[in-house]
């Protein structure tokens, strides 16, 4: 079995060919693997890469997971990434401005994120301005009685 070819980006980190691939993808791009696998290294190294190349702006950069867990681990790793170039490369003017913007940055959960939409939109949702989110129990709860009432709802009919 012949293992997988490694390529080197500019912070010293291996990357597979498909980690590169994603890293170097322009667009939405998906990126589903394994625990350990190094989706976290491959997102930050995607985040650097978009605002290296791309001269992109990390607020404009939509950056979700799923767990709060690897948010937290990417929002880490990339503020550290971000200091170090502003340090490596002081005549940059675009680093420091990174980091600046870095509380502005979506860089958290699909969850956060939908939610965060839901917030700032609710009125061209028909939504009161005042919803709650369900606990786990009571999500269940109301997840059973709504199927309870259609299957009622279908064998009457």
């Amino acid at each position: 079995m012949a293992l997988p070819t490694t390529v080197t980006d500019k912070a010293n980190n291996s990357l597979t060919r498909s980690q590169q691939k994603a890293v170097e993808g322009r667009g939405n791009v998906l990126v589903m693997a394994g625990a350990g696998t190094g989706k976290t290294k491959t997102l930050v190294a995607r985040c650097l890469d978009c605002l290296a190349r791309e001269r992109a702006s990390l607020d404009e950069l939509l950056i979700v997971t799923f767990t709060e867990a690897a948010a937290a681990e990417l929002r880490q790793r990339l503020r550290h990434e971000l200091e170090k170039k502003s340090a490596t490369e002081p005549d940059v003017e675009h680093w420091p401005r990174q980091l600046a913007l870095f509380d502005l940055a979506h860089i958290g959960t699909l969850h956060s994120f939908c939610l965060k939409l839901i917030r700032e939109h609710f009125y061209e949702l028909g939504l009161d301005p005042q919803f709650a989110i369900l606990d786990e129990g009571e999500a269940c709860q109301r997840a059973d009685e709504t199927l309870d009432e259609q299957f009622q709802a279908h064998y009457e009919g």
